[in-house]
C-alpha cells in the first residue's frame, strides 16, 4: 500500500510542476517546445488515470468493508456481518 501512495505522490508532484512550467510567463516559442515535449511524455503515461481512480476505490472499498469490533476480541457476529458484507452477493 505504501508504494501505491509513493507512485502517486510522485505523480501529482510531476504534474504540479508540470501545471506551473506550463501557466509561467515565456516566449512563444520555449512554450511550443514545452507543450509537444510534455504531449509526447505524457501519451504513454495515460494509464496514470485510471490507476489512481483503481488505487482510490480500492482504499474506499476496503475503509467501507473493514472488520470493526466493539471491542478487543472480535465475536461471531460482528465476524459473519464483515464476511457478509465481503463476499460476492
Amino acid at each position: 500500500m505504501a508504494l501505491q501512495w509513493l507512485i502517486l505522490t510522485y505523480v501529482v508532484a510531476a504534474e504540479a510542476a508540470l501545471a506551473l512550467l506550463l501557466t509561467l510567463p515565456s516566449p512563444k516559442l520555449l512554450k511550443n517546445r514545452l507543450v509537444s515535449l510534455i504531449s509526447l511524455i505524457l501519451q504513454p503515461a495515460l494509464f496514470i488515470v485510471p490507476f489512481a481512480g483503481f488505487q482510490l476505490l480500492d482504499i474506499y472499498w476496503k475503509n467501507e468493508h473493514r472488520l470493526i469490533c466493539t471491542s478487543e476480541i472480535c465475536t461471531a457476529a460482528e465476524r459473519d456481518r464483515y464476511e457478509k458484507s465481503v463476499s460476492v452477493r
